[in-house]
């Protein structure tokens, strides 16, 4: 038990206070994993609203004949 207690004095002896540095870096960090969670719902949120399926279509066939395939079946 005096051995458990006497690290865990050593460890809190080592700990130190994070400098303005480094708790900026962590704020940078957090609000960059925010930002793109917020990009990443709106993306899914306009996604489910608007359908882009015809925004990207060519219209039908290129050469309106008949024998060019389409991408867009």
């Amino acid at each position: 038990m005096a051995r458990a207690n006497a690290r865990r004095k050593a460890v809190r002896a080592v700990r130190k206070p994070l400098t303005g540095l480094q708790k900026a870096g962590i704020g940078s960090a957090a609000t960059l994993i925010a930002v793109a969670g917020l990009g990443l719902i709106a993306g899914v949120v306009l996604d489910r609203l608007l359908n882009f399926d015809d925004a990207f279509d060519a219209g039908g066939e290129w050469d309106e004949g008949g024998g060019v395939f389409t991408r867009w079946d």
